[in-house]
């Protein structure tokens, strides 16, 4: 099964919520697109920043490769390529992120369509606070009474001086 992170664009002026229709699956792993086809892959999800951050560092790469002996050239280009597939896809994570996009969850599948379906089974879209209700104030931690249980770990006993 694989795992997609899920992450939501930013809200356009006039909408009540994150437009569910607009979510982007991204897959989490090895990325097979950003390995054999670098350039093309970044053009076609619009990463310019990646793009020209990959160029220069092809560049640096390939002329340091290039006074090397043959074997050891192809080894760097070949590193460098699997290096580019195993970060791809949290390179474009890092790229929607930055253009505004949010993490909302994590969904699973073996295929795109098969997390979509499971995530949009389970999610619930936020909800606007209901302004007629009053907050109630709510202490976040009771305290433990003295000599009540027994507390399981390395903490002392209820009661116990430190």
């Amino acid at each position: 099964m694989t795992l997609y992170a899920v992450l939501a664009p930013p809200a356009r002026t006039g909408s009540t919520g994150p437009e569910s229709d607009r979510f982007c699956f991204v897959k989490e792993g090895f990325c097979w697109p950003a390995f054999t086809i670098a350039i093309p892959w970044f053009i076609w999800h619009r990463m310019w920043l990646v793009l020209v951050l990959y160029i220069l560092v092809t560049a640096a790469v390939f002329a340091l490769a290039s006074r090397a002996p043959l074997p050891v050239a192809w080894t760097t280009m070949v590193l460098f390529g699997v290096l580019v597939g195993l970060e791809g896809n949290n390179l474009r994570r890092w790229t929607l992120e930055r253009r505004g996009h949010r993490f909302v969850g994590v969904a699973g599948g073996d295929r795109r369509d098969e997390a979509e379906y499971r995530f949009f089974a389970t999610w619930t879209a936020p909800q606007a606070p209901d302004e007629t209700q009053k907050p109630t104030a709510t202490r976040p931690f009771a305290p433990i009474p003295a000599g009540v249980g027994e507390i399981i770990g390395l903490f002392p006993s209820p009661g116990a001086r430190s």
